[in-house]
């Protein structure tokens, strides 16, 4: 690397392209060298911004919508502290934080591999080229897979030895890594703060005719949330609204459309597998009085039993998600069926109801509950339309699957496939200050998918969300909860 050069220079920048999921851009890359500070901002072709980031308080990311949000749930605060340990060579000078594992070949390379966790940071594995002692990538255990980052092609520039080729990606999603090629380093004497600051959002929704909010009507179907949207124009057409998903058309509604398609990436979701994608811009997304520009949209090829609502009832043209939340302030009357939306920039009162604080681990809001007393982190999920879930290692971990054995087996599906769960009924749940009693759960041992993770207890939706008037407040980190009154 060139330690003492090192020790001269205050930030490094990088400046190359990159490829994900199919798309090309332009990319910048920095990194302080003091703290492990570092953010990556990529313009993609024919998308937009896309890019993520640590200040050393927030680690940040920016989606394809332009939104931005905080990735503040307990193990993405600890993956930041451990990319920062690496990112400054922290293991060089701190013994105690790494352990030496021994000689491995990874993808035919023949590496030292040496597991570290820094104080506060989550684990690693490094993987130390055996014959140029240069850091080759590492792997990182994530919630529901493998991270891996890998360094190419070192050269020497200004006495240190840097990568001009970084790849970065999920082994359960190959085919979206981000693989970044560096044409240009330049060396800083002195750290610029505002390449590690999160960005502001963009494309902040315009609202018609200067209203400051609009309330549309909102539809349950089985459990599912639908909410009707126009694209360019065109006539309204019905989405899912999930709250921790993507904006989504179905491979019907983007031929429908006549919208263009990018790329070419995969998605992975509850079920046990992944599903090829692709990506479609509009310039406009309107729902009631608001407008979002434009906005980027997956593709995917949903089977007929996901966007099929019935004889003579219009088909689903897909999902709306994160975009809809980062943009704005969202309320679902679930008593009176409407939605209300109130841009960001116009939501300074504070909403009506018990504020329950929300963390994020990529995309989907998470906040604390309880079931039968044991706490767990559980995701606040419009998108499930059925019972509460639980996940396997949240089950062994409070004996709760020992507690409940038995129960129907079930097979549903969703992103990525099929997924299986069994259905039990637990004595009580502690969700947003109220407690429900004899609930319906789907208790789930699935190794792979969003229902595999280690890290969450469960997901919580529709059963337990329509008790409420639900605010999800995504810039304040709150959802706010009234009780629907009595009967």
């Amino acid at each position: 690397m060139g330690a003492a050069r090192l020790d001269r220079v205050r930030e490094i920048r990088g400046y190359g392209t990159i490829r994900t999921s199919g798309l090309d851009g332009r990319v910048t890359i920095a990194v302080d060298t003091a703290n492990g500070r570092f953010a990556r901002r990529a313009q993609l072709t024919g998308i937009g911004p896309y890019g993520t980031g640590y200040d050393a308080k927030t680690f940040w990311s920016q989606d394809i919508s332009g939104g931005v949000h905080a990735l503040n749930a307990p193990f993405p605060r600890q993956e930041a502290v451990t990319r920062a340990y690496i990112n400054r060579y922290g293991f060089l000078h701190d013994a105690s934080s790494a352990t030496c594992v021994g000689p491995e070949v990874q993808q035919g390379r023949h590496v030292l591999a040496v597991r570290v966790q820094p104080s506060g940071g989550s684990a690693a594995t490094l993987f130390v080229d055996a014959r140029t002692h240069l850091l080759d990538g590492y792997a990182e255990r994530f919630p529901i897979d493998v991270h891996v980052t890998t360094f190419r092609d070192y050269r020497r520039v200004d006495g240190l030895m840097l990568p001009f080729r970084i790849s970065s990606g999920a082994a359960f999603e190959p085919a979206n890594a981000d693989r970044i090629t560096i044409h240009r380093y330049q060396l800083l004497g002195a750290r610029d703060t505002a390449d590690f600051t999160p960005p502001a959002t963009e494309n902040a929704a315009i609202m018609s005719d200067g209203a400051k909010a609009t309330t549309v009507p909102m539809h349950v179907e089985r459990g599912m949330t639908l909410v009707w949207a126009s694209i360019d124009g065109h006539a309204a057409m019905p989405f899912l609204l999930d709250s921790g998903g993507h904006a989504i058309f179905t491979k019907a509604a983007a031929a429908a459309l006549d919208l263009e398609q990018l790329g070419s990436g995969e998605s992975g979701g509850s079920g046990s597998g992944t599903v090829p994608l692709r990506y479609a811009h509009v310039s406009a997304l309107k729902i009631g009085a608001a407008t979002l520009p434009n906005q980027n949209f997956l593709v995917i090829d949903y089977p007929a039993s996901f966007s099929n609502r019935g004889r003579g009832k219009q088909p689903l043209a897909g999902i709306l998600g994160l975009e809809i939340f980062e943009h704005f302030r969202v309320t679902l009357d679930y008593g009176g069926d409407t939605m209300t939306l109130v841009p960001t920039a116009d939501a300074r009162t504070r909403p009506a109801g018990r504020a329950v604080a929300l963390s994020f681990d990529e995309d989907m809001p998470l906040a604390e509950a309880t079931i039968d007393g044991h706490p767990g982190i559980f995701g606040i999920d419009t998108g499930n339309s059925g019972a509460v879930i639980a996940y396997n290692t949240y089950l062994q971990r409070t004996g709760l699957n020992a507690a409940y054995p038995g129960g129907k087996r079930m097979k549903g599906w969703g992103t990525g496939g099929f997924d299986s769960t069994r259905i039990v009924h637990v004595r009580a749940l502690d969700f947003g200050g109220t407690l429900f009693r004899n609930v319906r759960a789907a208790f789930t041992d699935m190794k792979t998918g969003s229902f595999s993770s280690w890290t969450e207890a469960g997901d919580i939706g529709y059963a337990q969300l329509s008790a409420f008037n639900a605010t999800f407040d995504f810039a304040d980190n709150r959802l706010y909860l009234t009780p629907h009154p009595s009967p």
